[in-house]
């Protein structure tokens, strides 16, 4: 029995989506009889982090199997268990789910692909999907906190799986925060976990040579092994790039790094079978402290907009909701603008029934009811970056009519605090004037 063939079978008798892709990685290797050390060495991870995974594996497999499984017996009694079971070898049946009503989910997380609950912006997901489609394509969306970010990459990465790309999503918020410390670990990890999401064994050392530098390591990792052994394009998508953009002299290298695969995919041919997607909240430019940033003109940039008054209309038909006059939209778009997620919140409990719009309108109370985990969650943020809460305390109480320090109002931005129109800062929403107006100078006192 090979490693894949067993596998194969343990992929079967766990519950769907057990295993990670560093347990697979642990399970290919210690089949064949390597320690976790020399797992650890290879891969580029932590040795206690390859043996406590490793760990959980193994008690996976014992729950079960309903017999102790360790490292050392492992092999010998899945090879007793099942070396004369055929019926692994089947293709798992998929049992169809019958059709029911669709319920919507509390706001919060990525609206699931297909939902009615959805706004489809049309335009920029066409250009979106040109855009990873190019040879060599490179496209990074820019938008606030909370604006849709999350959603809108769920239907980029299942586009591309419908034209049988191969994909990649990364979030750099589950990266360790030593992974940052330098350029070096930070490439390292990023192959390795290339590596692991298109199920290939991470052969970094073979490719990585000091004496040539980490950025032309990481290149021909990519060029001459990843690419090399898929049969189709690779979506990288790489979310919540703001992880790296807290650490400038790494981001700069690192964008350097992204911009020039862009341009050498124009003369490379591996290369063009690379499609990069960034998305972050934070203006590139700002925290890098250049004159330019190193994206002008490379790739597509979107910012993911507001939702409009006709889209806000078709999501409350599709929540159901009867409104009791004309001028219903415009009421609630008036406390918490077109933000998705206040508004998808703010309709979500119309929906439930929990509360009316006229008490939404006319009750600060319930207002902030509904929105009170969201905006604790975000006076928490102030109130550790006091130079954070006093540049918001400004913007609120001379309506946007300040020297701005351009790295706070970007940071104000990308949480979706402030926004600008016309060239003028503007607090995104009355939710968030009324709200912050008590709050902030409560915090900045020390109360």
């Amino acid at each position: 029995m090979t490693a894949e063939e067993a596998l194969e079978i343990v992929e079967r008798i766990l519950p769907p989506g057990t295993l990670t892709p560093v347990q697979t990685l642990v399970f290919r290797r210690s089949w064949t009889g390597e320690e976790y050390a020399a797992i650890a060495k290879e891969s580029g991870y932590d040795y206690g982090y390859i043996r406590d995974t490793g760990a959980q594996l193994w008690r996976s497999l014992s729950e079960v199997l309903r017999e102790p499984v360790k490292k050392k017996n492992f092999r010998s009694l899945i090879q007793q268990r099942f070396s004369d079971q055929p019926m692994f070898a089947k293709p798992r049946t998929v049992v169809e789910k019958p059709d029911s009503p669709e319920i919507p989910e509390f706001p919060g997380g990525p609206v699931p692909l297909h939902s009615k609950f959805y706004v489809d912006r049309s335009v920029i997901t066409a250009k979106a999907y040109a855009e990873i489609s190019k040879f060599g394509g490179l496209l990074h969306i820019k938008a606030p906190w909370k604006m849709g970010k999350s959603s809108f990459l769920l239907r980029i990465a299942d586009h591309a799986a419908t034209l049988n790309y191969r994909i990649a999503s990364l979030d750099f918020k589950q990266a360790d925060d030593d992974v940052f410390s330098d350029l070096a670990g930070f490439l390292r990890w990023l192959c390795i976990n290339i590596s692991l999401q298109l199920e290939l064994e991470p052969k970094i050392d073979q490719y990585w040579d000091t004496s040539t530098g980490s950025k032309v390591s990481c290149t021909l990792y990519l060029s001459r092994y990843l690419l090399r052994r898929i049969d189709a394009p690779l979506v990288l998508v790489l979310n919540e790039l703001d992880q790296v953009l807290e650490h400038p002299g790494l981001c700069r290298e690192f964008l350097m790094l992204l911009r020039s695969w862009y341009e050498e995919a124009k003369q490379v041919p591996i290369l063009q079978k690379l499609r990069v997607v960034l998305a972050y909240s934070t203006d590139v430019c700002i925290p890098l402290k250049l004159s330019q940033s190193p994206f002008n003109n490379v790739g597509l940039p979107i910012e993911l907009p507001e939702l409009t008054v006709p889209e806000v209309e078709q999501l409350a038909e599709r929540y159901e909701l009867a409104w009791s006059s004309p001028d219903s939209t415009q009421q609630l778009m008036s406390l918490v603008g077109g933000h998705p997620y206040l508004m998808q919140l703010a309709l979500y409990h119309l929906w439930s029934g929990e509360v009316s719009l006229e008490q939404l309108v006319q009750d600060t109370s319930a207002l902030s009811k509904i929105y009170n985990h969201h905006l604790q969650s975000c006076l928490a943020i102030l109130q550790a970056n006091p130079d954070l809460a006093e540049v918001f305390k400004q913007i609120i109480d001379t309506d946007g009519d300040i020297c701005p320090d351009f790295a706070l109002i970007s940071r104000l931005e990308g949480l979706g605090l402030i926004k600008s129109e016309a060239n003028q800062i503007r607090v995104r929403c009355q939710l968030y004037q009324h709200y912050f107006s008590v709050q902030l100078p409560l915090i900045l006192n020390g109360v």
